[in-house]
């Protein structure tokens, strides 16, 4: 593999989702073998403090790299490397997975859909969605009213508890971009129009999520800047995905992303409600309603719905951070 396809490679990759869009992965080539790791200084240590999420990045970088392979007809064989926790093969990083370059191979169809996925957090476009013949062991697939509405009262529970923990505002503070005038508005984080804030509502939220919490809080204005049940209830299926209970995040990674761009195929355009799955009585509630058993883990809640045109660019890291 020549240098300029590899960076090719990673600039598709890249458009894997992560959590606040911190994007963790890093690529190194060697020979016929590409290695992944995990920047802990793109990490959720508050949020995520045993790594799943960032784990969860990593596996569906890693299913992007091999689909991007696929799409130039190299084959690829993927080793899960997260258990191993190994911070030396790659100074500074956790390595995260293996992906071994094999013989030609017949493009993956999805690999087409990395460059038309992207993330939408609402609200949705209104109208039935057509999920004729879209069926996953992994995946159940909330369409009915109740049960939506009620997965939003339990997500604003869950985030506004999570919220209440001043070290996590800090958190999500440091990976919002709301300024026009941020550093990184372009490459990392979140910004305002990824979370569909006006100026206006771009101020306010930097206010309530920093020095006004508290008295916004008494006041029942957190639910309104930092809710989201009107764009969950505008969705048009929540996905609960869910897998076995002795894999890992990145293997799970890997099936997440495919996940993602089966929606985008059908048209669908998606956000993940990562709270319901970081918070452990959230998590064990959805998993007694749906009758998931101990053999299964609920890794991910995603809402799902029409969103018109995808965004003319995505906030990604230039490849030159990504490689290393």
């Amino acid at each position: 593999m020549q240098t300029e396809q590899f960076r090719q490679i990673v600039e598709e990759a890249r458009s894997a989702p992560s959590a606040l869009n911190t994007q963790p992965a890093r690529w190194r080539r060697k020979g016929d073998t590409i290695l992944i790791g995990c920047d802990p200084a793109a990490m959720l240590p508050v949020s995520d403090p045993h790594g799943v999420a960032a784990g969860l990045a990593c596996g569906a970088a890693a299913e992007a790299t091999s689909l991007a392979l696929s799409a130039r007809r190299i084959g690829a064989r993927f080793t899960d490397l997260w258990a191993q926790d190994d911070h030396e093969t790659l100074p500074g990083l956790r390595l995260a997975a293996r992906i071994t370059l094999e013989a030609q191979t017949d493009p993956d169809p999805l690999a087409r859909q990395l460059a038309e996925r992207f993330g939408h957090r609402g609200p949705y476009e209104a109208g039935e969605v057509d999920l004729y013949g879209w069926t996953r062991r992994d995946a159940i697939l909330v369409t009915d009213p109740t049960r939506r509405d009620w997965l939003a009262e339990l997500h604003e529970t869950a985030m506004m508890a999570h919220l209440g923990r001043r070290a996590a505002r800090r958190e999500l503070v440091s990976w919002l971009r709301l300024s026009p005038r941020h550093p990184r508005k372009h490459l990392d984080g979140l910004d305002r129009t990824a979370l569909r804030l006006s100026p206006r509502a771009a101020v306010e939220a930097r206010a309530v999520l920093g020095p006004l919490w508290r008295p916004a809080r008494m006041l029942g204005l957190t639910e309104r800047m930092a809710g989201e049940a009107a764009q969950i209830r505008s969705s048009a299926v929540v996905a609960l995905f869910h897998r076995p209970a002795s894999d890992g995040p990145v293997r799970a990674g890997r099936a997440y992303l495919r996940l993602l761009l089966e929606a985008s195929k059908l048209g669908l355009a998606g956000w993940p409600m990562g709270v319901l799955t970081a918070d452990r009585a959230a998590r064990e509630q959805i998993a007694q309603r749906v009758g998931l058993g101990p053999d299964r883990r609920l890794v991910q809640v995603i809402r799902l719905g029409r969103a018109g045109a995808r965004p003319d660019r995505l906030v990604r890291r230039p490849v030159e951070e990504l490689i290393v």
